[in-house]
């Protein structure tokens, strides 16, 4: 008698654990909670150049050293203030350079930003503007944008899609 009372208890014991035991195997949000806020310090940790730069380089970020003959856009940190203000870390590497980082990104030290729906906009001191399609937010802000230049300094200036990656610090 005792041991069918012990085999009806281990069942019922089984029965309500199998439905929680299974639901905390729900698989994680593969869709990441989009920010409404950019505000914050980021590092440069992707930029690549569509068409390649030369026909040689897409990732800027590990040709910066031959192109701007500097590790500048490794070292330097972008801090999107409150109230709208950018500012940068200006490391040496930065100082040193031949082509100002903000000729790649458009963004200097005293840039303004602005953002509303998927679109950055930045102000460079000079009065230029930018506007940037944000494609993803949160541990990673994801800009893309278009411009010209001539990298090469052959005299003529080549259309690029940028895409950047901003990681939080």
């Amino acid at each position: 008698m005792q041991k069918l009372n012990s085999s009806r208890l281990f069942i019922w014991a089984l029965i309500v654990a199998l439905p929680l035991w299974f639901d905390s195997c729900k698989k994680d949000d593969e869709n990441p909670t989009i920010t409404t806020t950019i505000e914050g310090s980021y590092k440069i940790t992707a930029l690549k150049a569509n068409p390649k730069v030369g026909g040689v380089y897409e990732d800027l970020l590990a040709a910066a050293p031959l192109l701007l003959t500097t590790t500048c856009l490794n070292d330097i940190t972008l801090t999107f203030q409150t109230g709208g203000a950018i500012a940068t870390d200006n490391p040496t590497t930065c100082q040193n350079s031949k082509i100002p980082p903000s000729t790649i990104t458009g963004i200097d030290a005293t840039s303004k930003w602005s953002y509303s729906g998927n679109t950055l906009t930045i102000t460079k001191s000079d009065g230029t503007k930018t506007a940037y399609t944000v494609l993803k937010t949160g541990t990673v802000l994801q800009i893309q944008w278009q411009d010209s230049q001539d990298f090469l300094g052959t005299g003529t200036k080549v259309a690029y899609t940028y895409t950047m990656d901003l990681t939080r610090k």
